[in-house]
């Protein structure tokens, strides 16, 4: 009997040795892939390389803290299956990060059925480190009652049997605790394309009577590419036309960082919204691979890109301005350059203004009073959470201070965030859902009321 437990053992640490030297090649494989890209003056080369540190450590502690609590619950020849299979998805998701950026996808990688291995695999893991730092904290912090809670909660005996112990019931919690998050991670396969209009009337300070009512559909970060197909972008294109809107605006992230035709589908899409006065649009952090031929794409089928300026328009004989601004990458320097940008239109002469900006962090960077109304996307609606309602959720962007959806206020302007139509990379949306916002902007004149209630930054 002892041989044979000596002989199992000896297995264990076998299949644990593979899974750790499969987390090793992982990393090691990306750091080299990362040097490669510096070598060739790739400037992919520091993002490849910082997710290993930032990203695929932390993944690869959440496979092996899984491996070692399923491999005291499993028989080997179990153990061993999972440890293979688990091998087989670590190279389906690196191998789907590597070919993201591929003029035309892997088909290999991207059949029914293997299409989403990598993004459930990934954002699985990523949730488990996010539980196991939770529960470390928790331990933390209740450590002084420990000795009370031990002394509470004490097993019930049935003769010299412990009916069930604290230790049994802990190792059940952590079993269903480590299944949880794949089951999460799997809910967000149906969730990620579950497209729906989203209606809300925005009372606006100083919205003139003239335009109440106008009717905005705000679409942002599409994503073209991957999942992110023909069928899926006519379908977008069919629900913005539903909304009869008198303005389609973009505010960025139409591409995913992927070079060749892949976007050829966007443009058709695009140019089959119907809006009476035009879609506008401004670029987000991905939306700059190439720039100019993305802006001559979009002119082409209908939708004209504000580079850091403003047009304007004449609605039910009222003027209005549209503006955009480009996505500001250097974060310390924000506020001075769209004083610059902004301060460079002139004075608004009374016309009331909606600005597409991407990234709502730099709501509190722009110039007072610069618009009534700011449009952003981004934050994927904060990408994981709990949808409370169309505008409000428990994500944690917003726990962490981040505007994420919905209105927010900064005196008399007003930040839309939308929920955004696609997603990009690893995770998917889990809990937040995609939407089409369409926008009805009312006069507190025209309608006699107090403006719509909205977050403040």
């Amino acid at each position: 009997m002892r041989g044979f437990s000596n002989q199992s053992t000896r297995k264990d640490a076998r299949i644990t040795r593979l899974v750790v030297a499969g987390q090793m090649t992982l990393n090691s494989l990306l750091l080299l892939v990362g040097a490669w890209l510096a070598w060739s003056g790739s400037r992919r080369a520091l993002f490849v390389a910082a997710l290993v540190p930032l990203v695929f450590m932390p993944f690869s502690y959440a496979r092996l803290r899984l491996h070692r609590l399923l491999a005291t619950h499993l028989s080997p020849p179990a153990i061993w299956m999972c440890a293979v299979a688990g091998l087989c998805f670590d190279s389906i998701m690196v191998a789907q990060l590597l070919t993201a950026r591929q003029p035309s996808e892997v088909s290999i990688l991207h059949v029914e059925g293997v299409t989403w291995i990598g993004a459930v695999w990934f954002s699985a893991h990523a949730l488990l480190v996010l539980g196991y730092a939770i529960a470390g904290l928790v331990r933390l912090v209740g450590r002084p009652f420990g000795g009370w809670v031990s002394r509470v909660w004490s097993p019930p005996l049935y003769g010299d049997e412990v009916l069930i112990g604290r230790r049994e019931l802990l190792a059940k919690a952590g079993l269903f605790g480590a299944a949880l998050p794949f089951g999460i991670s799997l809910s967000g396969i149906p969730l990620s394309y579950d497209f729906r209009v989203e209606q809300r009337e925005i009372v606006l300070p100083l919205w003139p009577p003239a335009l109440d009512g106008l009717r905005v559909v705000h679409l942002s970060d599409i994503h073209v590419g991957g999942s992110m197909d023909r069928p899926r972008l006519l379908q977008v294109a069919e629900l913005a036309n539903g909304c009869r809107p008198d303005l389609v605006l973009h505010t960025g992230d139409f591409l995913t960082h992927r070079s060749g035709e892949f976007d050829a589908p966007l443009y058709e899409a695009l140019a089959r919204i119907r809006a009476p006065h035009g879609q506008w649009a401004s670029f987000g952090n991905h939306d700059f691979d190439d720039p100019q031929r993305l802006e001559r794409q979009l002119r082409e089928c209908g939708v004209i890109v504000l580079r850091d300026r403003v047009t304007v328009l004449t609605l039910r004989g009222q003027p209005l301005e549209i503006a955009g601004t480009d996505f500001q990458f250097g974060r310390s320097e924000r506020a001075t350059t769209y004083a610059r940008i902004i301060g460079g239109w002139g004075p608004r002469g009374g016309a009331p203004r909606i600005l597409l900006n991407h990234d709502p962090t730099a709501f509190d960077a722009l110039p007072a009073g610069c618009a009534d109304l700011v449009l952003s996307g981004h934050t994927h609606g904060g990408h994981i959470g709990v949808q409370l309602n169309s505008s409000y959720a428990v994500t944690l962007v917003g726990l962490a201070g981040f505007p994420d959806q919905g209105l927010f206020a900064r005196d008399e302007m007003r930040l839309f965030v939308t929920r955004c139509v696609g997603f990009y990379g690893y995770p998917m949306r889990i809990g937040i859902p995609p939407e089409i916002a369409l926008l009805i902007l009312r006069s507190p004149q025209a309608v006699g009321r107090r403006p719509t209630r909205a977050r403040s930054i």
